[in-house]
């Protein structure tokens, strides 16, 4: 009997502590005192439950019910499977007039946002749009924007210099800026690859943790962070200036054009772990992105799915798979893979 009365106690204690926050203390210890008790008369109900006042309500909440047998009533603790279905249903519509409330809230500070960000435009254009063109300014204006990054940062880079671009131009991502879980994304032109500076930079930016996808015709550049900024060139090549735009409508249309390019874009990786470091230009040595069309052609892919996945045209897939055969001195595509495979250019 003792060990029965024990766990009684525990599972009573359990079934108070669950209530806490659901019910006031004095209801929640009333109906605990009930369940401890078990049926008893109307008199010795209100002191099992601590006043009158509290019996009363907590029959009214369903905790406790009157059970008429013959002439005499006594008072039952409810079974708690069915006394908390109210409870349960009480805290339901409660958090549903809290969510309902909080996306109420949420919704008319978008609002608010709208109407300032109008309201700036319209008393104070410069605000939303500003040109600039001095060289210094530019590359403060750049430094900023990717310093209070902090989500997002996505670049757009297409093969247009008026100055021959340098390996010391390579601009990744700052490590204060990785370090701190900012995703960093670029895409590139296809141009990069086909080129030992661009070559150098993608694989930089790569090793610094950032994203790297190439694209086809790839027709502006373009950095923008969050949903709060973005800066393009006046020009094709960006040398004569830039425009940076904070109105939210056009950088959130602008952040949209980027996940449609990210979406189409083919994925590049570090080039180590396939040979040591191969770089375009040395004798014999293929390119990133010979590498990776060999491992396609090796799973079996058509010139039409590799151009497809790489953005690059079906003539110029050709053309770098006839000179990839030549480098492996392979007269069919299966004799290829075999080569490439001895050679290690196949992971």
């Amino acid at each position: 009997m003792h060990k029965k009365s024990e766990d009684l106690d525990d599972s009573i204690g359990q079934i108070a502590e669950l209530l806490d926050g659901l019910l006031p203390n004095r209801l929640a210890d009333g109906y605990a005192s009930f369940l401890r008790q078990g049926e008893c008369s109307e008199e010795d109900a209100v002191e099992y439950a601590g006043s009158a006042e509290c019996l009363v309500e907590l029959i009214n909440r369903g905790l406790v019910h009157r059970v008429l047998d013959g002439d005499v009533t006594t008072l039952r603790p409810t079974d708690p499977t069915l006394a908390f279905r109210d409870i349960i249903h009480d805290l339901q519509e409660r958090l549903t007039k809290s969510s309902g409330q909080l996306i109420n809230a949420h919704n008319r500070l978008n609002g608010i946002q709208r109407a300032f960000s109008r309201l700036v435009f319209e008393q104070d254009p410069e605000e939303a749009v500003q040109i600039l063109t001095d060289p210094q300014k530019i590359l403060s204006l750049s430094l900023s924007l990717i310093n209070s990054a902090q989500s997002d940062f996505l670049g757009l880079h297409t093969w247009r210099f008026d100055i021959p671009l340098r390996k010391e131009d390579s601009a990744p991502p700052p490590l204060g800026v990785t370090s701190r879980k900012v995703r960093c994304r670029s895409i590139y032109s296809t141009e990069y690859f086909d080129n030992e500076v661009g070559y150098h930079i993608i694989q930089n930016s790569i090793a610094e943790g950032e994203e790297v996808r190439i694209i086809r015709n790839l027709v502006m550049k373009m950095k923008l962070v969050d949903e709060d900024a973005a800066m393009l060139p006046l020009t094709p090549s960006g040398a004569s200036g830039v425009i940076l735009i904070k109105a939210p409508v056009v950088v959130k249309a602008l952040r949209h054009y980027f996940e449609l390019l990210w979406a189409r874009a083919a994925p590049v990786t570090s080039s180590s772990g396939a040979m040591p470091a191969p770089m375009p230009g040395q004798p014999n040595a293929p390119s990133e992105l010979q590498l990776q069309l060999v491992e396609m052609m090796a799973l079996g892919l058509k010139d039409e799915s590799i151009a497809n996945r790489t953005g690059m045209s079906l003539r110029t897939v050709r053309r770098h798979i006839s000179t990839i055969m030549e480098m492996l001195s392979a007269e069919t595509r299966f004799t290829a893979g075999v080569l490439a495979a001895k050679h290690g250019w196949i992971k």
